[in-house]
């Protein structure tokens, strides 16, 4: 007989016992598809310091953690008061432990509640615990209560240093624990020993550095100190589940790639060339040896073009002739201007006729973006069209206000030239397919969501320069923390920009190419092996973006961004900074092919390409192509889409009541 047939005739013999049955099966597939609607909170210790007559003195917070499903919120509940850094580390927490579980952040409400007897806590050194806990949430794992870390998190997992280990470390063994984590490298630590002797009406006080070897304090106390360099190794110890990292290798530069970057870097060429030419016999008459020189070093930037292409590098190529365009349309400019009768007005009516030039080629470049919008052209290329685009108006705007002719004209040949490279976007954004059809409110949420990530990360990053004083970078670096901070507000006012005239896809990618900024500054604390940093930031771009293409998906924009660090970065930083960009980048084209947002380029047509560029190249008063100065703005931080987890508690539990049923029925 049937269970459908048992259920009736249990029905007729026992109703009250089958109407329990039926509200149990009716829990049971409820429990089945909302079990990851919440797990048990988490909680760990987390050790601090606070200063004292005496030096430091250490304590531990008790720190909880749980998610919720929701929308992508993080609260955070402290008692009593904490540093408002505290804020930052739990939202940094959560999206590095999303991004290492698989977990799409926007699906998630996070919450952090931490209770402590200090007066004061600080939050950058509890961030590698919180992101194990946050971790632990997730997943529905618990962690052993024996274990204590303090550490910093860095957007890529990695485990900054920290002050006040030893201290720390008594409180820890005081706490009970057997295992304490520590960053690595702080194996050995520096602290000032304070002394303080006491004769008659006076008080001397010395300080003296000491070196301590803190495995071996915590040998002496029985706790053993592990040195942890990745939170995936912090979340084994903990929780003794293994997170694999796993790193995928190939070629970069893939058919598809190449068929629609090598048209636009001979474009670009070609057109630099002309450009040359047009720019020489206007300079020809004045002879001047300040433009003649000029001109010559745009002659070798056009054989460094050549090159570059020649080596297959054709969005580098790209890159220096778009800078090459800047240059010759400043020079031609310049010329043309001073050879304008000043008397008769002819240099204002010439400057006027620039600013109507430049503005065409805006209008051209909006409606260009109209265009590929409305062919559902790929993500990423809308957005990086969006961003050049403000980028152009700003510009715009800025030559408006100058009161120097010669700051005007060199505004004014930016604003053209990114206008044309936002053109080229929108054109390769439709070649060879277009994407699927998203929404104006899906990407106006992700936007604003991104957007409130990067204040968030931004705000965090600068709190944590300014305690530890690392405004200046790290040896070798060629740029500051400080100017770190400063470009990812730059990026984060232009996405203020994009989100408020409707350029959601720009919004997103400069709001994560904020991030990418904040971000490397905070990675960079502590950090003197820069070459090593950049390297790992290398696998870890080429990773993503073949993770991308498996996905379906062909990140042109996270290729370009990976060319431009291998190619044409000047330092370390730079390079961190490219490839790290380039990683956020395919990681979003990815998370959009895997959700059905896709970004796939097809087998892309070179007449299709041909003709586009054609179009772009013969608008009058132009002469580039794509074109961009520094490696495209977006990414993005996307979800990986890897581990996702079966949630098969109400399947056990519907199987056990239905056994509970059989044995039920037999005694019957």
């Amino acid at each position: 007989m049937s269970m459908a047939g048992d259920i009736h005739l249990m029905e007729r013999k026992h109703p009250v016992q089958a109407l329990i049955l039926i509200l149990i099966l009716w829990a049971a597939c409820i429990c089945t598809f909302t079990s990851d609607a919440s797990a048990a909170p988490v909680s760990v210790q987390l050790p601090a310091v606070y200063e004292t007559s005496e030096g430091e003195v250490g304590v531990l917070a008790n720190l909880t953690v749980w998610t919720e499903n929701g929308t992508g919120h993080v609260f955070v509940d402290t008692a009593p008061f904490t540093q408002v850094d505290m804020q930052g580390s739990a939202r940094l927490s959560s999206m590095v432990a999303c991004e290492i579980t698989g977990i799409d952040p926007a699906t998630r409400d996070f919450f952090y509640v931490l209770h402590t007897e200090t007066p004061v806590i600080g939050g950058p050194s509890a961030g590698a615990a919180t992101t194990a806990a946050t971790v632990a949430a997730l997943m529905n794992w618990t962690v052993d209560p024996g274990v204590v870390m303090t550490g910093m998190i860095n957007p890529d997992g990695s485990v900054g240093a920290v002050g006040g280990i030893p201290a720390k470390l008594n409180a820890s063994a005081m706490g009970g624990a057997h295992t304490f984590l520590i960053p690595p490298g702080q194996g050995n630590v520096t602290v000032v020993e304070r002394t303080i002797v006491h004769k008659g009406l006076f008080v001397t006080i010395s300080e003296e550095p000491i070196t301590i070897d803190v495995i071996n304090l915590g040998a002496r106390q029985g706790v053993e100190v592990v040195e942890i360099e990745e939170i995936r190794d912090a979340i084994f110890v903990y929780t003794g589940h293994k997170i694999p990292l796993i790193l995928l290798t190939g070629d970069v530069q893939t058919h598809t790639y190449v068929q629609a970057m090598q048209p636009l870097a001979l474009a670009l060429l070609g057109d630099s060339r002309a450009r040359y030419n047009d720019t020489d016999a206007i300079i020809a008459p004045i002879a001047d040896s300040q433009f003649e020189s000029a001109l010559n070093r745009q002659s070798q930037a056009i054989d460094d073009a050549q090159s570059d292409y020649d080596a297959g590098n054709y969005y580098a190529s790209m890159s220096r002739s778009f800078n090459t365009m800047i240059a010759l349309r400043r020079i031609g400019w310049h010329a043309e201007y001073l050879t304008s009768d000043d008397r008769g007005g002819d240099r204002d009516r010439y400057l006027r006729g620039l600013v109507e030039c430049t503005i065409e080629e805006i209008e051209e470049a909006e409606l260009d973006i109209a265009d590929a919008k409305s062919k559902n052209g790929i993500l990423e290329g809308i957005g990086a069209a969006e961003s050049r685009l403000t980028i152009a108006r700003g510009g715009l705007e800025d030559a408006r206000r100058m009161r120097s002719a010669d700051d005007a004209i060199d505004l004014l040949a930016f604003a053209m030239e990114r206008a044309r490279s936002a053109r080229w976007w929108a054109t390769l954004s439709c070649i060879g397919g277009s994407g699927t059809a998203t929404s104006d409110d899906l990407l106006r949420d992700r936007a604003g969501r991104y957007y409130s990530q990067s204040a968030s990360i931004l705000a965090y990053a600068s709190a944590l320069i300014y305690e530890t004083g690392s405004g200046g970078g790290g040896r070798g670096s060629g740029r500051g923390s400080s100017s770190l901070l400063t470009a990812a507000a730059d990026d984060l006012a232009r996405a203020r920009i994009e989100l408020h005239t409707g350029y959601y896809a720009g919004a997103i990618y400069d709001s994560l190419h904020a991030m990418v900024y904040a971000g490397t500054a905070i990675e960079l604390i502590g950090v003197d092996d820069l070459a090593e940093k950049a390297n790992k930031s290398e696998r870890d771009a080429m990773s993503a973006i073949i993770s991308a293409r498996e996905c379906g998906a062909e990140p042109i924009l996270a290729a370009s961004a990976y060319e431009h660090a291998k190619t044409l970065a000047p330092s370390d930083i730079d390079r961190i900074i490219d490839y790290g960009y380039s990683r956020m980048v395919a990681r979003t084209a990815r998370s959009f092919a895997c959700h059905g947002n896709g970004t796939n380029v097809s087998e892309v047509n070179a007449s299709e390409i041909s003709e586009s560029i054609r179009r772009i190249v013969e608008t009058p008063a132009n002469g580039d192509q794509n074109g961009q100065l520094d490696p495209s703005k977006p990414p993005a931080h996307s979800t990986r889409g890897g581990a996702e987890m079966c949630h098969l508690h109400g399947v056990w539990v519907l199987a056990v009541v239905v056994l509970a049923y059989f044995i039920m029925q037999r005694r019957v």
